[in-house]
């Protein structure tokens, strides 16, 4: 094995399989260059597809509690999907090649740089060693757990590292802030609109996996849709993208009350009723709905908006 290589180290760590036996347990990598540790966790793909399983890692403990809370609660914060989420990835496939990914939200993933493959050899290397240790201990990274901390491996001099607890915050930790705002004059425009109570319009956020800006760092397409649920017409058709500043995505979502606010001073008046697909998308628009008297439903299935997407998409005229 090549140690400066992550891809040969990711090829070793895919050869022991560990993908099932190690998803019960998490640790961290603390290397001297890093202001933080780097939370490990392993998840096994199931079913048909190419990917055996993924070797997680994320920036610090703030960031693997967005993920874990993520995959608890369907609507925590504004991750749609792992693609969401800042991390570093190594990927097992099926046919025993390996893969390497850096995520950040909103950006399409890509192979690590050479200043990344450097950073990330001795981190998953050191993965590889405790999972090896592991065939023979499997809950070694249980050691630390009677005193409220994580496995850690701990790098204390150059190319040098032990086992050490890393200590979890006992207060809580300050969750992200959502903050919508509205226009307050757009919101007395639409107070005056007439309201169509029998009018429905389907709406949803979603991201076009095959649309993208081009390179070097090509973000995702996200679309916010909105038809009327009876015509098919379409009332809201915004593409945007992250600009690639700071909780850029999540500034995406904070706008969407307002583009829809805009959507019915456009139409010239305010639908009965908005379906949307999930509680985050209905948490995002409450605010405008406390301005005006339109319902918000939830509803799994949005028929009219699946129809013009899946349209817009076959034709690539999204």
């Amino acid at each position: 094995m090549d140690r400066s290589d992550p891809y040969d180290i990711t090829r070793s760590i895919a050869g022991l399989n560990p993908w099932e036996k190690a998803s019960r347990h998490n640790w961290a990598l603390v290397p001297q260059m890093s202001d933080v540790p780097y939370i490990a966790t392993v998840v096994p793909e199931k079913g048909n597809g190419p990917v055996a399983g993924r070797l997680m890692l994320f920036a610090g403990l703030p960031a693997f509690r967005d993920y874990v809370l993520s995959r608890q609660v369907r609507d925590y914060g504004v991750c749609m999907s792992p693609l969401d989420l800042a991390h570093f990835e190594a990927v097992g496939l099926k046919s025993g090649s390996v893969e390497l990914f850096s995520y950040e939200p909103g950006f399409v993933p890509l192979p690590p740089t050479s200043e990344q493959r450097a950073f990330f050899a001795p981190i998953l290397y050191e993965c590889y060693g405790l999972l090896m240790r592991m065939e023979e201990k499997p809950d070694l990274p249980l050691a630390y757990i009677e005193k409220k901390a994580m496995f850690a491996r701990k790098e204390v001099l150059p190319d040098r590292w032990i086992d050490g607890p890393l200590a979890l915050p006992q207060e809580e930790v300050v969750q992200y802030k959502e903050s919508v705002s509205l226009q307050r004059a757009d919101c007395e425009k639409a107070k005056a609109l007439p309201m169509y109570p029998k009018e429905t319009w389907e709406l949803d956020f979603v991201m076009i996996p095959a649309y993208h800006t081009p390179p070097p760092k090509p973000r995702f397409l996200y679309l916010l849709a909105a038809v009327n649920a009876d015509t098919g017409e379409k009332m809201v058709w915004e593409r945007m993208s992250v600009d690639g500043k700071e909780n850029g995505l999540l500034r995406l979502w904070e706008g969407h009350a307002q583009r829809l606010l805009n959507a019915f001073i456009a139409a010239g008046r305010v639908p009965g009723e908005l379906h949307v697909r999930s509680g985050r998308v209905m948490r995002f628009l409450r605010p405008l709905g406390m301005q005006l008297p339109f319902k918000i439903v939830q509803l799994s299935k949005q028929p009219a908006l699946e129809s013009v997407i899946n349209l817009a998409v076959q034709t690539r005229k999204v």
